[in-house]
């Protein structure tokens, strides 16, 4: 019975869904959950499979768009993002994005954050839930050429964009996704340079955008992840503090073994799609355990053991296929450079965190909430 293992998506907020993500493998690659009513994919083979069969999409049939965004301007720029189109949609957006950061290179990331994480304060919990997520924005909104006048205000608006898109974002939370949404297009479009080759101005705009929205899950979730990993490892924090080699590995490793996005969604469209003999009928979606994966043993020796020199490593909580994340590379970069510089006190304040760990609502990121009570 389905109700015997923890439930998939409250496994990414849970304090420790490993167990309930093996259990899920052991009942096979593609499993249907009846209570939820999609397929899983559970382990590494699947995972794969899924992520790369031209048959599954970004978004359902029939609804490019939440239908509580629908007629918004946060819709808008949801349905023009690279990551939530298929097709030439997709890869003309894809390849505008590669060719706008091609040209940065990852020590400027690195630089740019460290800088930013010096000048955030981090004397408390509190501070440190704020620390995660304005470091990593504040670095990609300064390398997307916004004023330094604007960058604080930027950060805001990323923020409330971020979570008024997310499916358990309340009616408040979405319309201030849509005034974000306004705004943010009206900073970014001065600095947006030449619009590509086949795109329209507001879809280049949308995808700049949509790479601070997922700086505020994605590289956030490993900054907290990785400090949650430096207070439970035992010896790990004072070796990393003068390895910057070491400490990359610690964040690439944390990116496999506690991946700061858990899973994702495909979906069937008409022709339906078959994945491992299984057959994924039209209409149905699959909800993609990427972070079973990563713990999978038929990829990652000792899956369940924290370790810095492993090969083969496959992260892929930043994906797999065609929709891989383009700011994988990025997103260790950025959080190498804050964490290179964080101050001993936020250890602590991780070391806290572990005798109550409680994650940010959501359905796909997990990221540490290190003072839920202050925001109450």
């Amino acid at each position: 019975m389905d109700e015997e293992i923890l439930d998939p998506v409250a496994a990414v907020t849970a304090p420790d869904p490993y167990a309930a993500y093996a259990a899920w493998r052991a009942r096979g690659p593609l499993v249907w959950h009846e209570r939820l009513q999609l397929w899983l994919a559970t382990d590494a083979a699947a995972v794969e499979a899924v992520l790369s069969h031209p048959a599954l999409h970004v978004r359902p049939a029939g609804e490019p768009v939440p239908r509580g965004l629908a007629g918004s301007a946060a819709g808008a720029v949801f349905g023009q993002l690279a990551r939530m189109n298929d097709g030439p949609a997709h890869q003309d957006a894809r390849q505008a994005l590669q060719a706008r950061l091609a040209h940065i290179e990852l020590p400027r990331w690195s630089a740019l954050a460290q800088r930013h994480a010096r000048r955030l304060p981090v004397p408390g919990a509190g501070a440190l839930d704020e620390w995660v997520v304005r470091v990593p924005l504040l670095a990609v909104a300064e390398v997307l050429g916004i004023a330094q006048s604007l960058q604080d205000e930027v950060v805001t608006q990323a923020h409330r964009f971020a979570a008024g898109i997310s499916p358990l974002a309340s009616m408040s939370q979405r319309e201030a996704a849509a005034e974000a949404a306004q705004r943010l297009a009206g900073w970014l479009d001065p600095v947006a340079g030449p619009t590509p080759e086949g795109l329209s101005r507001a879809c280049w705009v949308a995808n700049l955008l949509g790479l601070l929205s997922q700086t505020c899950d994605a590289t956030a979730g490993l900054i907290g992840n990785t400090l949650v990993a430096l207070a439970r490892e035992p010896g790990l924090w004072p070796r990393l503090r003068d390895d910057a080699g070491a400490l990359r590995e610690a964040i690439e490793e944390v990116a496999r073994h506690d991946a700061p996005v858990q899973n994702t969604r495909r979906y069937a469209h008409a022709e339906g799609a078959l994945v491992l003999g299984q057959q994924i009928a039209p209409g149905q979606a699959v909800l993609v355990l990427l972070a079973a994966a990563g713990r999978d043993p038929a990829r990652h020796p000792e899956p369940d053991r924290f370790m810095l020199r492993r090969a083969p490593r496959v992260p892929y909580g930043f994906g797999h296929g065609p929709h891989r994340c383009l700011g994988e590379r990025i997103a260790c970069a950025l959080a190498q450079g804050a964490l290179s510089v964080v101050p001993p006190g936020a250890v602590e304040v991780a070391r806290a965190f572990l005798q109550r760990p409680r994650y940010r609502p959501s359905v796909n990121a997990r990221i540490p909430w290190f003072a839920p009570e202050e925001a109450a």
